[in-house]
């Protein structure tokens, strides 16, 4: 049986608190010494901020319990961990505070009901307060804003250590996905060691890369990006798969799924060398995707980011029946965020 968005939900929120957990063990276990975030603040300060975070998010979550919209408060972190002199408290009870609250709001999440949670509320000043804001003429739930504060939460934890950012648990649906994906023109099928040299020199086309984040790769970063797929589709059931013509066994690039950013949606991607393009066949892998996280997976949605002045990849996901959701910054680049939420039968 597929899952309910409001399932998807709950699976977050119970993973966020395990995930809590195994971030602060290994924080007490190697101490604040252990940990050098590159920009202006120290470690405690980092936790400090972050213990500021849940408080100040909790007490959102409540007051959107008092209102129709979600118009809520910011507030001046910089100067708040100015003042607050975090660093001269013991690590042990940084770490612990910031631990209990976090259960504490994540307690409070899952107590809200489906339609608290996923009810589209207008007005809303998440144009301003969120991480990733929101376009203010675009409505907005109140699981946005937790997703989104858990985002947050992830990023500084990764900066100060990526180990303190495990993945999570896969959602329990019905995967994991059976190899090969095949369509009328296209075949979607496991990577193996022989496809480096086709994705390597896909991902030094700047052509290729010119939508994506960072600059051209390199093979040392390609050969790393194909272990991370087979690694992922181990763990998951599912992952970016090598895309081939059907009758051929060269690899023509990557179309897939992915986690997408620590908020527990599930992204779409796709990214095909130049000779592929026009032809139609990243539209045929992506619809083999949607149907296999829809009927293989369960899952309820999905997401895709695309770079704006994109258009051929705006076409590929309109014709899988994705829409423009919203616009939010992620790897450096501000992207359009598209949206599908399946049916539940």
């Amino acid at each position: 049986m597929a899952l309910t968005v409001e399932a998807a939900r709950r699976h977050l929120l119970v993973q966020s608190a395990a995930r809590v957990d195994a971030a602060a063990r290994r924080l007490l276990e190697r101490g604040r010494e252990a940990f050098q975030p590159a920009g202006a603040w120290n470690a405690a300060q980092v936790l400090g901020h972050l213990w500021d975070s849940v408080q100040v998010n909790h007490l959102r979550i409540l007051r959107a319990l008092e209102q129709p919209g979600l118009e809520l408060e910011g507030y001046n972190q910089d100067r708040w961990v100015d003042v607050q002199g975090m660093e001269e408290l013991p690590w042990p009870l940084l770490v612990e505070g910031w631990r209990a609250d976090n259960h504490r709001l994540l307690q409070l999440a899952r107590r809200l009901d489906a339609d608290t949670c996923l009810r589209p509320r207008h007005p809303h000043s998440l144009h301003r307060i969120a991480w990733q804001p929101f376009r203010v003429e675009d409505p907005v739930t109140l699981d946005d804003l937790i997703r989104d504060y858990l985002g947050h939460l992830w990023h500084h934890l990764g900066r100060l250590d990526p180990a303190l950012v495990p993945p999570m648990a896969p959602l329990p649906g019905l995967g994991p996905v059976s190899l090969p994906l095949r369509g009328a023109r296209v075949r979607l099928r496991a990577f193996r060691d022989e496809d480096l040299d086709a994705v390597a020199a896909m991902l030094a086309d700047e052509q290729v890369v010119r939508h994506l984040p960072g600059p051209a790769r390199t093979r040392e970063q390609s050969a790393r990006t194909l272990d991370y797929f087979r690694r992922q589709h181990a763990r998951d059931g599912y992952s970016a798969w090598a895309l081939c013509e059907d009758g051929s066994d060269h690899c023509l690039g990557w179309c897939g799924l992915a986690d997408f950013d620590s908020t527990g949606h599930v992204e779409l991607l796709y990214c095909l060398e130049r000779g592929a393009w026009g032809r139609g066949l990243a539209s045929e892998a992506a619809a083999l995707c949607v149907e296999a996280a829809r009927v293989a997976l369960g899952l309820p949605g999905l997401v895709a980011a695309v770079d704006p002045p994109n258009t051929a990849s705006r076409r590929v996901l309109e014709k899988c029946g994705l829409r423009f959701w919203r616009q939010a910054r992620h790897f450096g680049m501000l992207l359009d965020l598209f949206r599908v939420d399946f049916e539940v039968d």
